[in-house]
């Protein structure tokens, strides 16, 4: 149990798509120091995993879970007229898994960030059907169709706030912030042979600009390596949970430090 003496942290987890998986470790990490989460945001993948562990879900389940999914058939290519992939699917799978569906029900507080299609600004989810907000946060352009939700046309919170560190304190309230940055190193390695691949890294090169941006305003950055690990590489969770273990264990002497602090 979270020990009452320490402060609460919020977290920001960035988007990352199968890199996301390194989310998890981080969070083991956390539990086992007894770090009280005060709030959770999350981008995309950082969406999907925030979620879940908002709603209840054991990091042992959440892990399970996604390494077990079906993602082949999740994320099939239907040739919708504005994406390749329908984002329909990332809806049903996290309605299916979801302890509890609405933001009113989750046991931390938690927002999902998308991006506006028409503007390009930042928008936060934080009521209302918690599968539909991962679903627009999650909804990279050209890859997925849009989302439609609350008016407007949604896509990937990375365009706008790859890491919502500035949600989890503005928009959730937490003094103290802890960001997650799964993609550092990346596009190191990146290889541009498919369609796919080469749209995703020019949203990923938009995306890390933001991101450098929003780690300057956190008190603790988190870096996982991602070096060699594509964003869809779904056969390295055992490695990618290495990497963010190791990435947070680097960095707990500096959390402990903020939740020591009033």
């Amino acid at each position: 149990m979270p020990d009452n003496t320490k402060a609460e942290v919020g977290l920001a987890l960035s988007g990352g798509a199968a890199r996301g998986i390194a989310h998890i470790a981080v969070l083991e990490v956390l539990e086992k120091d007894d770090i009280p989460i005060h709030s959770i945001a999350g981008t995309s993948a950082g969406s999907i995993v925030g979620a879940l562990y908002a709603a209840g879900m054991p990091l042992r389940e959440i892990k399970r879970v996604l390494v077990n999914a079906k993602w082949r058939d999740i994320l099939s290519f239907t040739l919708p007229k504005v994406g390749l992939i329908s984002s329909e699917g990332i809806y049903r799978f996290m309605e299916s898994v979801l302890p509890v569906k609405k933001f009113s029900s989750l046991k931390i507080p938690f927002a999902a960030v998308a991006a506006d299609l028409k503007t390009a600004e930042k928008v936060v989810l934080d009521s209302g059907s918690v599968a539909r907000a991962v679903q627009a946060s999650c909804s990279l352009p050209v890859i997925f169709t849009p989302t439609e939700l609350n008016g407007k046309v949604l896509v990937d919170g990375g365009v706008a706030s790859q890491i919502p560190v500035r949600t989890v304190r503005e928009e959730l309230g937490a003094r103290k912030v802890v960001a997650v940055n799964v993609n550092y190193r990346a596009l190191e390695m990146e290889e541009y042979d498919s369609v796919i691949k080469i749209a995703t890294h020019l949203s990923m090169l938009w995306a890390s600009r933001n991101a450098r941006e929003e780690e300057k305003s956190a008190d603790v950055v988190v870096r996982v390596d991602a070096r060699g690990v594509s964003l869809y590489d779904l056969g390295k969770a055992e490695e990618l949970m290495r990497r963010g273990r190791k990435a947070a264990e680097d960095q707990l002497v500096g959390i402990r430090k903020l939740a020591a602090s009033s």
